[in-house]
């Protein structure tokens, strides 16, 4: 197989990167997993997202297992395991071979996901990770708003973004993300308000640029959850932020609107309903254990990956399989939503965020599909490490008491 020299280019990039961190301090090479996700360049049957998980893996599981303070990461730990265990039926009974690394892939996403998370806040380098993610983030938006005036000068008319190797749904969820991020920032983040609002602004522009109806719709959803919650939580700003994206809602129902009227069979709304039905026909060929993870590589069932989490692992898993799935993401969503605001609030708002997107589009996505159990284990990693730090009582000069936080 030739391989692409922007491949090969970002590869050794990547190697070299992660040759001096470990020259140095291996506690920072899962930091890399954070902005990797970004990258969704392929080498092979591999993105180099999935690659720099792999890489980050090793490390991220010595320093879980020997660090300490991870009493709260064992509710996920646990739930990530029964999920993994709910999918060995799928495997055992359709031996296929994407089958099987399915598997391993998505024990990589998730149960990596949250040692890897975990390690970086619990190592200090949250602030780093996510700073380097949007950052990331700020360069995809810029592009994708300059590919948009492009394209309204150049034909005088304006679409969907597209970018070399960026799906405009991964642009629009990333971005997504990113939004989030910056529009919470809690303090222990330390980041610029004047700098995050105009990234704020320049997400937002992303997004617009990109069309990503899935992407538009969670930010609408976790700001109307926020909205919901008391005012020192965020819900004051919620509600103002609620209706300046109400115009992006009302694009997305237009829109939506607009294609269930055409006779057009093949537009993105009629063929995401078609999808959903075949989804549920390959179901019932095995109600409780599935066909198979990845069943769409197969001869038999191929064509089509379910643009919905649910039906995806219902058709891949069965039932069993979804009810794994589902006492994942409520295990995830209790841990962070019972830590306090100021470390929990951002993790919650990009799992939900990712939840949403994942019930319109696909949801195993290389990168994205890890972002959810990364945050996870952030979250739980920043509190136990600022619980750790001596307090001015102590003579360490930092206040590690969470009361006296607050979330911006």
């Amino acid at each position: 197989m030739n391989v692409p020299i922007e491949t090969v280019l970002v590869l050794v990039a990547v190697g070299l990167l992660a040759l001096g961190i470990l020259s140095t301090n291996i506690a920072l090479l899962p930091v890399l997993a954070f902005p990797a996700t970004l990258v969704m360049v392929r080498a092979g049957p591999v993105s180099v997202s999935d690659l720099v998980l792999a890489i980050a893996l090793l490390p991220a599981a010595l320093l879980y297992l020997r660090g300490g303070d991870a009493s709260r990461m064992r509710p996920l730990m646990w739930a990530a395991l029964a999920f993994q265990l709910m999918l060995v039926p799928t495997v055992l009974l359709n031996p296929y071979l994407a089958n099987l690394l399915e598997w391993f892939h998505v024990l990589a996403l998730v149960m990596g996901g949250l040692a890897v998370g975990w390690v970086v806040g619990r190592g200090g380098y949250a602030r780093g990770a996510l700073t380097l993610y949007v950052v990331g983030s700020a360069g995809i938006a810029a592009a994708a708003v300059i590919a948009g005036l492009l394209m309204l000068v150049q034909t005088g008319s304006y679409g969907e973004v597209y970018l070399p190797f960026l799906h405009k749904n991964f642009i629009g969820n990333t971005l997504a993300f990113a939004f989030l991020m910056l529009w919470l920032r809690p303090d222990w983040l330390r980041w610029n308000r004047t700098l995050a609002l105009s990234g704020m602004v320049l997400c937002a522009a992303g997004i617009a640029a990109s069309g990503s109806r899935q992407a538009m719709v969670s930010v609408f959803v976790v700001v109307a959850l926020l909205a919901l919650r008391r005012r020192e939580n965020g819900g004051g700003r919620a509600r103002l932020l609620l209706l300046a994206c109400l115009p992006a809602v009302a694009y997305v129902m237009y829109s939506v609107r607009d294609q269930l009227s055409e006779a057009n069979p093949f537009n993105s709304v009629a063929q995401r309903l078609e999808w959903f039905d075949d989804s549920l026909e390959i179901w019932e060929v095995s109600p409780i254990f599935g066909v198979g993870l990845r069943w769409w590589y197969t001869e038999e069932y191929g064509g089509f990956q379910p643009p919905n989490a649910f039906l995806e692992m219902l058709s891949s898993a069965g039932l069993l399989g979804l009810a794994g799935f589902v006492v994942l993401c409520v295990t995830t969503l209790w841990v962070v939503l019972a830590l306090p605001a100021r470390y929990g609030q951002i993790a919650a708002a990009v799992i939900v965020a990712r939840f949403v997107q994942g019930q319109l589009d696909l949801f195993w996505v290389a990168g994205q599909a890890a972002i959810p159990w990364m945050m996870a284990g952030l979250a739980v990693g920043v509190m136990a490490w600022e619980k750790a730090q001596p307090t001015d009582a102590e003579g360490g000069g930092h206040e590690a008491d969470p009361a006296r936080h607050h979330t911006r």
